[in-house]
């Protein structure tokens, strides 16, 4: 799936994502709030690479119960307006039913990258 994510191959996660999928990232990002199905992953995908230029690090997955899986790292790179680097913590919560990923939550150390991409988002 992180391949997928880290490369936007929308077609790789349509195959394994619910159509139904909700998605929720930090709200305090500007790209962050609600997303829902696949349209919602590729809205998220444009909103955040339309500001930052990023790669993620997964250091640890955890197996949280029967549908639910917990990824923690880091995601870092540059605002794509400013150049500016950052280095964020991140957790992700994956939920799983019927062998398809239907909840993404992204939890994500706002400040950083809110730094990185400030003038980008004020030229919005």
């Amino acid at each position: 799936m992180y391949e997928a994510l880290l490369h936007s191959d929308q077609e790789a996660l349509a195959a394994i994502t619910s159509p139904e999928i909700r998605i929720h990232v930090t709200n305090d990002l500007a790209y962050g709030g609600e997303y829902a199905g696949l349209p919602g992953f590729a809205a998220l995908f444009k909103n955040t690479f339309d500001l930052i230029d990023s790669r993620i690090e997964i250091e640890r997955f955890f197996d949280a119960g029967a549908d639910t899986v917990v990824a923690v790292g880091r995601t870092h790179g540059t605002g794509r307006a400013t150049g500016t680097p950052f280095d964020s913590a991140l957790v992700h919560v994956l939920t799983i039913k019927d062998g398809l990923l239907v909840g993404f939550d992204a939890f994500v150390e706002d400040q950083p990258i809110t730094a990185a991409i400030s003038a980008a988002a004020a030229q919005n």
